[in-house]
Protein backbone atom coordinates (compact mmCIF):
# COMPACT_ATOMS: atom_id res chain seq x y z
CA UNK A 1 0.00 0.00 0.00
CA UNK A 2 1.37 3.46 -1.05
CA UNK A 3 1.90 5.74 1.53
CA UNK A 4 -0.12 8.58 -0.61
CA UNK A 5 -3.24 6.54 -0.67
CA UNK A 6 -2.90 5.70 -4.66
CA UNK A 7 -2.67 2.30 -3.90
CA UNK A 8 -5.74 0.34 -5.55
CA UNK A 9 -6.71 -1.22 -1.98
CA UNK A 10 -7.54 2.04 -0.69
CA UNK A 11 -8.49 3.33 -4.66
CA UNK A 12 -10.95 0.46 -4.19
CA UNK A 13 -12.19 1.04 -0.42
CA UNK A 14 -12.51 5.22 -1.57
CA UNK A 15 -14.54 4.17 -4.71
CA UNK A 16 -16.87 1.30 -2.59
CA UNK A 17 -17.73 4.28 -0.16
CA UNK A 18 -18.39 6.77 -3.05
CA UNK A 19 -20.29 4.01 -5.48
CA UNK A 20 -22.87 2.84 -2.67
CA UNK A 21 -23.02 4.89 0.37
CA UNK A 22 -24.51 3.36 3.15
CA UNK A 23 -28.22 4.17 3.42
CA UNK A 24 -29.61 5.96 6.57
CA UNK A 25 -31.89 3.63 8.58
CA UNK A 26 -33.72 4.56 11.48
CA UNK A 27 -32.79 4.45 14.96
CA UNK A 28 -29.26 4.39 16.37
CA UNK A 29 -26.41 5.14 13.93
CA UNK A 30 -23.84 3.78 15.26
CA UNK A 31 -23.18 0.28 17.08
CA UNK A 32 -22.70 0.99 20.75
CA UNK A 33 -19.15 0.96 21.96
CA UNK A 34 -18.50 0.32 25.23
CA UNK A 35 -15.70 1.36 27.29
CA UNK A 36 -12.95 -0.74 27.85
CA UNK A 37 -9.28 -0.19 28.90
CA UNK A 38 -6.74 0.14 26.06
CA UNK A 39 -5.06 -3.31 26.44
CA UNK A 40 -8.40 -5.19 26.00
CA UNK A 41 -9.20 -2.90 22.45
CA UNK A 42 -5.93 -3.88 22.03
CA UNK A 43 -6.34 -7.55 22.16
CA UNK A 44 -9.53 -7.99 20.36
CA UNK A 45 -7.93 -5.90 17.53
CA UNK A 46 -5.23 -7.81 17.29
CA UNK A 47 -7.53 -11.19 17.59
CA UNK A 48 -8.71 -9.59 14.35
CA UNK A 49 -5.86 -8.99 12.34
CA UNK A 50 -3.01 -12.05 13.68
CA UNK A 51 -5.64 -14.67 15.46
CA UNK A 52 -3.99 -14.43 18.29
CA UNK A 53 -4.22 -11.71 21.36
CA UNK A 54 -0.40 -12.34 23.04
CA UNK A 55 0.73 -9.15 23.57
CA UNK A 56 4.27 -10.23 22.10
CA UNK A 57 2.60 -10.70 18.57
CA UNK A 58 4.06 -7.77 16.46
CA UNK A 59 1.81 -5.80 14.55
CA UNK A 60 2.47 -5.84 10.26
CA UNK A 61 3.79 -2.58 9.06
CA UNK A 62 0.65 -0.31 9.45
CA UNK A 63 -0.69 1.66 5.80
CA UNK A 64 0.56 5.21 6.70
CA UNK A 65 -2.32 6.35 4.68
CA UNK A 66 -4.60 4.63 6.60
CA UNK A 67 -3.51 5.99 9.67
CA UNK A 68 -5.41 9.02 9.77
CA UNK A 69 -8.86 7.18 9.10
CA UNK A 70 -8.40 4.93 11.55
CA UNK A 71 -7.71 7.54 14.28
CA UNK A 72 -10.62 9.63 13.01
CA UNK A 73 -13.05 7.13 12.55
CA UNK A 74 -12.25 4.82 15.33
CA UNK A 75 -9.30 5.12 18.07
CA UNK A 76 -10.26 8.98 18.53
CA UNK A 77 -13.97 7.90 18.45
CA UNK A 78 -13.79 4.76 21.18
CA UNK A 79 -15.49 6.24 24.58
CA UNK A 80 -12.51 5.23 26.76
CA UNK A 81 -9.57 7.10 24.98
CA UNK A 82 -9.55 10.00 27.09
CA UNK A 83 -8.36 7.07 29.66
CA UNK A 84 -5.28 5.56 27.53
CA UNK A 85 -1.85 6.81 27.26
CA UNK A 86 0.08 8.24 24.25
CA UNK A 87 1.60 5.09 23.65
CA UNK A 88 -1.08 2.73 23.98
CA UNK A 89 -3.37 4.87 21.46
CA UNK A 90 -0.82 4.50 18.94
CA UNK A 91 -0.31 0.84 19.18
CA UNK A 92 -4.34 0.31 18.91
CA UNK A 93 -4.02 3.01 15.92
CA UNK A 94 -1.17 0.93 14.14
CA UNK A 95 -3.65 -2.31 14.69
CA UNK A 96 -6.84 -0.60 13.51
CA UNK A 97 -4.68 0.69 10.04
CA UNK A 98 -3.94 -2.82 9.37
CA UNK A 99 -7.47 -4.40 10.46
CA UNK A 100 -9.26 -1.50 8.13
CA UNK A 101 -6.48 -2.24 5.25
CA UNK A 102 -7.40 -6.22 5.49
CA UNK A 103 -11.39 -5.99 6.26
CA UNK A 104 -12.56 -2.50 6.02
CA UNK A 105 -15.77 -1.49 7.49
CA UNK A 106 -16.40 -5.02 8.45
CA UNK A 107 -13.56 -5.88 10.07
CA UNK A 108 -14.35 -1.98 12.79
CA UNK A 109 -17.36 -3.32 13.16
CA UNK A 110 -16.42 -7.03 14.13
CA UNK A 111 -14.36 -5.33 16.49
CA UNK A 112 -17.05 -3.20 17.69
CA UNK A 113 -19.25 -6.46 18.25
CA UNK A 114 -16.07 -8.65 20.06
CA UNK A 115 -15.66 -5.26 22.43
CA UNK A 116 -19.32 -5.08 23.25
CA UNK A 117 -20.02 -8.65 24.20
CA UNK A 118 -17.19 -9.15 26.41
CA UNK A 119 -18.42 -5.88 28.44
Amino acid sequence: MSDDGSSPGVRRLIADWLLEPPPVLPGVPALEVPRAQAAEVIAAARRLVAGCATADQPCPTPPTALLPLAAALVVDEHPSVWNWSREEREELLDWVAVLIERHGEEGVQELVRQLASAA
